[in-house]
């Protein structure tokens, strides 16, 4: 059975975002406003695609939705490049086709074969505790 190993650097990583889901649970009004205008600073194009769920989700999932960003928001602000790398449109779209043509390609296959592709891939992960976090919040 395929299995993903974690080092030192993800467990210490995972102390740091359990304090950051206890965090976004506290969150009010001017955090929201805040952290909202901080996003739309330096990575315009995040706040655009969180925006751009509005419309197909319930309010109770908007606010989860906005409450997972934020928790990647500020995770990846400690990290000086976030400042000065923005994730565009163009980048946004070639990892999505990705992950897309990686779910088309692991349709076909028996679930001993999706689980080793799966392993594999998250391997690779560089913030293996982070993605840990997000599925934790749902």
């Amino acid at each position: 059975m395929a299995t993903i190993k974690y080092t030192e650097n993800d467990l210490d990583k995972t102390e740091i975002l359990a304090e950051l889901l206890k965090k976004i649970d506290k969150i009010d009004a001017d955090y929201v406003n805040t952290i909202s205008d901080e996003i739309f600073k330096f990575q315009p194009f995040f706040l655009t695609v969180l925006l751009g769920h509005r419309l197909d989700v319930s309010t109770d999932e908007l606010e989860e939705i906005m409450k997972i960003y934020f928790i990647i928001w500020e995770y990846f602000r400690l990290d000086p490049n976030i400042q000065t790398k923005q994730v565009t449109e163009p980048c946004f779209s070639i990892i999505q086709k990705r992950n897309i043509e990686m779910l088309r390609y692991s349709e076909g296959e028996t679930e001993n074969n999706k689980l080793e592709i799966y392993t594999a891939d998250l391997q690779n992960l560089k913030s293996k505790s982070l993605l840990t976090a997000i599925l934790f919040r749902f």
